[in-house]
């Protein structure tokens, strides 16, 4: 299942391995309003479980209202952020300052799904700045 979100600037689904999986369109500046749809989309297919999440921020801007609301929303279990460029990951660095839920930054999605499976699975992997 895959929910359109923000009118077509996200997509988010649920994967086989129980991982959230967040992508916003490259290019794509986020608001607060985008950011609230996408809370209340993950907490609807998560049916009230603190899941682990990926999202893909590539070339994607968020407004401070946007980050703070995702500060301000503990309603996953790790978020892995997923970018291309050093500007990305100033981006990740940015929506982690603060926020104490496991959180790191790839530039594989392959990586970020090992990291949020391994921390799902319990196995000490630890959530450092990457």
């Amino acid at each position: 299942m895959e929910i359109v979100l923000a009118a077509g600037k996200g997509t988010l689904s649920l994967d086989e391995g129980g991982i959230l999986q967040l992508a916003w369109a490259s290019g794509s500046a986020l608001d607060t309003a985008d950011a609230v749809e996408s809370v209340l989309a993950i907490s609807k297919i998560s049916a009230g479980r603190m899941l682990p999440l990926l999202i893909d921020i590539s070339d994607v801007k968020l407004t401070a209202g946007a980050r703070n609301h995702y500060l301000d929303s503990r309603f996953v279990s790790s978020v892995a952020l997923v970018g291309e460029s050093n500007v990305d990951r100033v981006v990740a660095a940015w929506m982690r300052r603060g926020n104490d839920c496991p959180q790191r930054y790839f530039t594989s999605k392959t990586d970020a799904r090992q990291w949020l499976a391994g921390l799902a699975a319990g196995d000490g992997t630890q959530a450092v700045a990457g």
